[in-house]
């Protein structure tokens, strides 16, 4: 399956809000996601799922079909400001919060169910690449994420290098912690084949500063 024309672009908050059909699509990915299939204890907005961390200063990163319908996304927040591991989940952190201006949180990376496998598979890596192209671009070291231990599996098979903040914790019957991924000049060509995406991922990615991965 090609993608083809297909890339990974970044939205602040006013930007995606603008774009009425990604919008809509992304949340109802994510109630269908992290509700519906996850079964996660989060409010839902009608069909859609949108919480206190959708700001004005919440990042997206993502990817639609050629009908503007959303097929993956993450957001990233800002760690020197409200994110998730300092408001809600300090408590998985053994030493001080990681912030700073080149520090990011990763959080609701939401494939999106509307798509059949193999394409979610392609946008997983997509999405996976352009995580690291943006950081490389935009001049971010490393990420901060709250994970549970079965996702913790999937990143640590991409290959980057991690290091956990603290010891995971038992919450709500699930394993949860506390993860930072950095981001190096050697990231890409560090992916394990089976996560790696044959060309630029990020639209905004200029030639100069593309990896072969």
């Amino acid at each position: 399956m090609s993608l083809s024309g297909r890339y990974i672009t970044d939205y602040t908050r006013n930007e995606i809000v603008n774009d009425s059909v990604l919008l809509r699509t992304m949340h109802e990915d994510r109630k269908s996601v992290f509700i519906d299939t996850l079964q996660w204890p989060l409010p839902a907005q009608g069909s859609m799922e949108i919480d206190e961390f959708d700001h004005a200063d919440a990042v997206y990163l993502a990817g639609k079909d050629f009908t503007g319908t959303h097929r993956a996304s993450i957001r990233l927040l800002d760690t020197e400001g409200r994110h998730m591991l300092s408001d809600l989940f300090s408590y998985l952190c053994e030493g001080e919060i990681p912030r700073g201006p080149d520090i990011k949180e990763v959080t609701r990376y939401t494939p999106s169910p509307r798509a059949k496998a193999s394409e979610r598979l392609i946008w997983r890596n997509m999405m996976a690449r352009a995580v690291i192209e943006y950081g490389l671009l935009t001049g971010i070291r490393a990420y901060t994420a709250v994970c549970d231990i079965s996702f913790l599996s999937q990143l640590l098979a991409v290959g980057w290098r991690c290091d956990p903040l603290g010891l995971p914790q038992n919450i709500d019957g699930s394993v949860i912690g506390a993860f930072i991924f950095y981001v190096e000049e050697d990231s890409l060509s560090m992916f394990k084949q089976s996560w790696r995406y044959p060309r630029p991922a990020y639209a905004a990615m200029p030639k100069e500063l593309q990896h072969a991965a």
